[in-house]
């Protein structure tokens, strides 16, 4: 369940509380500091798919068809992106709830209805998210969408979701208290789970966004998701075996660093700042389709 590694994360998460309530973080270096801890974490953790298949299947033998997939889905999502664009975002939110919710669930995973409770419990998470900084989403998604909605209405619609994701996430954990033993293999990880998703929301509503995003994405979401993948490994939990993790992802990770310099190269001219942004933003979503895929087939025993 990294237990240890989620409490030495919470207490890295005080830690950055703590230096921002001190210096008060521009924007610039909080996005420097994005920037940093993406291309360390954020990148890599998704650049392992390859060898986690082959793991998995046990075999080397099928990593043209794997690449040849892999790519064909990214491919069809950016299409879907450009013809589709409101379509395409819902499946974004849909995927990256399934995603973050597998990644903080303390729960089983052995059915269907596990599986959706922590869907369902990072469908809430995604939007509160959304909700609570719809002045910096909105600069992406009025970009990408071609809908009749304009910028007022989307303020209102996030008015009204942000209460009722706070809402839904009392009421989910209310109903889980009463299912423990349906949802959980011991009880204590009901009550860790509680603490951890009071601490992430506390989090959120009170640190600035892009120290936020690289808490939530670049150390939670990409170290928990590293961890996963090393156990999954055997290899150990010490220096070494982060770092021989590390260096595996390294190839892929190259290729997707070189990759967003292009896109940044591109908007570099552009007048409207947020063009990289939204960019970036469909640039990640379309690499997160292929990644669920195969992250998700990786189940841990629980403790």
């Amino acid at each position: 369940m990294q237990i240890k590694l989620r409490l030495y994360l919470i207490l890295f998460a005080f830690f950055l509380f703590l230096i921002n309530t001190v210096f008060v973080l521009n924007n610039s270096t909080q996005i420097s500091f994005l920037i940093a801890v993406l291309i360390l974490f954020g990148v890599p953790h998704g650049a392992l798919d390859l060898y986690i298949d082959q793991h998995l299947h046990k075999s080397e033998s099928n990593q043209k068809i794997f690449l040849l997939k892999y790519i064909a889905n990214i491919i069809a999502y950016a299409l879907v992106w450009y013809f589709f664009p409101v379509a395409a975002l819902i499946i974004f939110i849909l995927i990256t709830a399934y995603h973050f919710g597998e990644i903080d669930w303390l729960g089983k995973t052995d059915n269907a209805v596990q599986k959706i409770a922590y869907s369902v419990i990072g469908l809430l998470w995604i939007l509160l998210l959304l909700s609570k900084n719809i002045n910096f989403a909105l600069q992406i998604f009025i970009r990408m969408e071609r809908s009749a909605f304009n910028e007022s209405q989307w303020t209102a619609l996030a008015g009204k979701i942000y209460p009722i994701t706070l809402i839904g996430l009392a009421l989910v954990y209310i109903i889980l208290f009463f299912f423990k033993a349906h949802f959980f293999s011991k009880n204590k990880y009901y009550y860790y789970l509680i603490l951890q998703q009071a601490i992430l929301i506390i989090f959120a509503l009170y640190m600035p966004l892009w120290l936020c995003f690289a808490f939530y994405f670049g150390f939670w979401h990409s170290l928990l998701s590293f961890d996963k993948i090393r156990i999954t490994f055997g290899m150990p939990n010490d220096f070494n075996g982060w770092k021989n993790l590390l260096i595996k992802s390294a190839p892929f990770s190259i290729m997707a660093w070189f990759g967003f310099l292009y896109i940044t190269f591109l908007t570099l001219n552009s007048k409207d700042a947020s063009g990289i942004f939204t960019l970036l933003f469909i640039s990640l979503s379309v690499l997160a389709l292929p990644h669920l895929q195969i992250f998700t087939k990786i189940k841990l025993k629980p403790d």
